[in-house]
Order: structure tokens, then C-alpha cells, then sequence
């Protein structure tokens, strides 16, 4: 898995492509939220956690199953709604299998953590997440694969779960905001935009290969950082 495309597109290009990649997830006033275990009907409660979408349009509706109980020792950077450690936990009550931590290929300083999992279809999926010594969340990313049999996967094949990734990542608001250029967007070869000073791109495998699609979140630390030595 490339680590990451945006990094790698600003390397070999100047060009600057529209683009991006959205979800809903609920706002928290708590120093260190933990995103829902599982999935129930939204409702008022006071630890609200990430939300996912379950549909292909705006109007989708939402859900989340509100949790208590969050890691002690994450960290919350910058533009982030939720901590690295909060989000891995997420995914894996949600049965994906998270790696440990390995040093990023691109960024110094830099580690990166994945999950892999499948989706309720059986394809592959899995969501990165990037942080920086001392467990700061600095960018994130997840992918869809297309099914063994499949020569090309559908954009409306995986913007639950990439939907659902961004808004484990921004937030309920800026993700809401973005959606409808998710629902136009994926599939594109590489396209980006910027929310603030987060950064976010949607792109598939390479030129002659669409099957598999990303979704890309950097903040500005990370897209800063130089390369290993």
C-alpha cells in the first residue's frame, strides 16, 4: 500500500486535482473520544461517538452506538476529531485485524498503523492510521479491493465504508460538508481538495487499474514531514 498518494502525486506533479472523500461522525466534548463499538440507531447521549453512513447520498441516514470508556494515553492532533488509538479501536470491534505500528516509508519521524477487514459485500477493505512519536494522529487512510471476479469496483461499492472513514476522522460537520463530492468523485484517477488545513484526495490503484479506491486524510504535520533518511 503506498504510503501515501498525496505525498507521492505532489512528487511527480504540480498539478492541483479537485477532489474528496466524506462521511458523517458525531462531534465529542471529551479529551479523548472513543468511537461506537457498534451500530444502533443515532440518539442523544452525552459521549456521542463517530457515526457511519449508511447510504450513497447526502440524505443518508445515520448511525452510532454512543460508548464510554476511552484510551487514557491518546492524543488528539490539530484538525482531528478523534484520537489514532480511538479509531483503531473502532475498527477492530468492527473485526478488522490491526497490525502493530511500522515506520512510515515516506515521512520521517512517522508511523503507520493498519487494519484489514472485509466489508458486509466480502470485499477486502482497510483503514491506516498515521502518527507521529508521540501518538498524535497525522493523517489516515482507507481502501476498498474489488471482489477476485471483478474487473472494475463500483464507486457505490465503497462509500459506506470510505464515508464512514472520514467521518471517523474529521467529524460529523466537515464530513457532511464533503459528501456530495465523495459521491462524484470516487472512482477518479487522483483527485483532491482541502478542508481547512487538512488535506484530502481520493484516487484508485494506478491509471489502468480500478480495482481498488482510496481515500486519503493528511494534516498539515504530516505532509511537512521529510522523508527518511
Amino acid at each position: 500500500m503506498r504510503d501515501l498518494g498525496i505525498r507521492l502525486q505532489r512528487r511527480t506533479t504540480p498539478r492541483l486535482l479537485l477532489g474528496v472523500a466524506l462521511a458523517f461522525s458525531s462531534a465529542t466534548a471529551c479529551a479523548s473520544p472513543a468511537p461506537s463499538a457498534s451500530l444502533s440507531p443515532i440518539a442523544s447521549s452525552p459521549q456521542p461517538s463517530p457515526t457511519i453512513v449508511a447510504a450513497t447520498s447526502p440524505s443518508a441516514s445515520v448511525e452510532t452506538d454512543p460508548r464510554s470508556g476511552s484510551p487514557e494515553a491518546s492524543a488528539i492532533a490539530g484538525p482531528f476529531a478523534f484520537s489514532a488509538a480511538s479509531i483503531t479501536s473502532f475498527y477492530e470491534t468492527a473485526s478488522l485485524e490491526c497490525e502493530p505500528p511500522a515506520p512510515s516509508t515516506t515521512a520521517a519521524g512517522w508511523f503507520v498503523r493498519t487494519c484489514h477487514g472485509e466489508n458486509v459485500d466480502g470485499r477486502p477493505i482497510a483503514i491506516g492510521v498515521i502518527t507521529d512519536e508521540s501518538d498524535a494522529l497525522g493523517a489516515g487512510f482507507a481502501t476498498v479491493t474489488a471482489l477476485p471476479d471483478e474487473d472494475l469496483l463500483e464507486p457505490t461499492d465503497t462509500i459506506d465504508t470510505l464515508s464512514g472513514f472520514l467521518g471517523a476522522m474529521l467529524g460529523e460537520e466537515p464530513a457532511t460538508e464533503l459528501l456530495p463530492w465523495l459521491a462524484s468523485h470516487l472512482g477518479d484517477e487522483y483527485a483532491e481538495t482541502t478542508v481547512g488545513d487538512v488535506t484530502v484526495a481520493t484516487y484508485t490503484e494506478s491509471p489502468d487499474d480500478s480495482t481498488r479506491i482510496y481515500l486519503e486524510i493528511d494534516g498539515p504535520a504530516y505532509l511537512a514531514a521529510p522523508p527518511p533518511d
